[in-house]
């Protein structure tokens, strides 16, 4: 059965207008966790970044150290935190609709078996696509390097084009994974060789429903930058004029940095409201994402295992 865009994306909306109250329960918390997270762990994350950048090409070995363990320190917090709270917030927005688990309490707060296997099956697709993009890019570097070779005049062009081909690559791969959470939720397992095999044949219309998902979810970004990104766009402008010189686009990137840091830390005067923003669009960005990967995989698969889950336990 050829996937139907319009028919899912309508489902998609019309589920997330009727049970955005059950959503909003399911997901406070865990949002809260992870916003919480971001708001202690992002200052000192860009710091730590801008501060390497700051060194040069040719630091002195003590400061690179003492750099790269500040980086090193706020990378693992991150992860770490976001081990716990990413596989919550996805296993609390599908549970009910793949699995038809109701959630009777104010919020959700559990971590087991189906956060595992969320957790495995993201660093199992994290794995893979960090396997194309190098692999593709050596290929892509050695192939540039050859046609070099011959005509010198096309070494940038052909570089653009293996880019351009590791990019498409990647996109097709995370297409044909893109139902791998409600597939994991659904199935009590890790789900890689189910989303694989659902999405067979499926990439092109499924690229259809995303961009349509993608542009209901644009207003958040658009608005979310509109209020708080000014200063990183000013930033964003001097980077974009600079050219391809090497060292004085290093010298810009601090900058933007510093300023994405700030935007996170307490001393933003709208700390208070960039907070609440960011924890709202994560429940929003969560709700949409989930759901729509949810309603994808309840079509591929004709719903037959989703659907009677559903039945039973309503």
């Amino acid at each position: 059965m050829r996937f139907p865009i319009v028919k899912a994306f309508s489902a998609t909306v019309a589920y997330l207008a009727r049970h955005w109250p059950d959503l909003l329960k399911a997901l406070w918390l865990p949002a809260l966790l992870l916003v919480a997270l971001q708001l202690y762990a992002m200052p000192p994350l860009f710091a730590a970044i801008s501060t390497m950048i700051g060194l040069g090409d040719n630091p002195e070995p003590a400061a690179a150290a003492a750099a790269l363990g500040e980086l090193a320190k706020w990378l693992l917090v991150l992860s770490a935190g976001s081990a716990i709270a990413f596989p919550m917030l996805t296993v609390a927005s599908l549970v009910h609709f793949v699995r038809g688990d109701m959630n009777n309490r104010l919020f959700y707060f559990r971590y087991g078996g189906d956060e595992l296997r969320v957790l495995a099956a993201y660093l199992l697709m994290s794995v893979m696509i960090f396997a194309i993009s190098l692999v593709g890019g050596l290929a892509g570097a050695v192939i540039a390097l050859l046609l070099a070779l011959f005509s010198p005049a096309t070494k940038g062009a052909t570089s653009g084009v293996g880019d351009l081909f590791v990019n498409l690559v990647t996109l097709w791969f995370r297409l044909r994974l893109s139902v791998l959470y409600p597939a994991s939720v659904a199935t009590r397992r890790i789900g890689f060789d189910l989303a694989w095999r659902a999405t067979r044949g499926s990439v092109l219309p499924l690229l259809g429903f995303w961009v349509l998902i993608g542009l209901l979810l644009a207003p958040v970004g658009i608005v979310l930058f509109a209020v708080f990104g000014g200063d990183i766009a000013a930033q964003l402008m001097k980077m974009a004029e600079i050219g391809d010189d090497p060292a004085a686009l290093r010298d810009a990137l601090a900058p933007v940095l510093d300023e994405f840091g700030r935007l996170f830390s307490r001393e933003n005067p709208a700390y208070a409201l960039f907070a609440v923003a960011l924890f709202l669009s994560t429940i929003v960005t969560t709700a949409v994402t989930n759901i729509a990967s949810g309603i994808a995989w309840r079509y591929l698969t004709d719903g037959s295992r989703s659907a009677g889950d559903a039945e039973r336990a309503a």
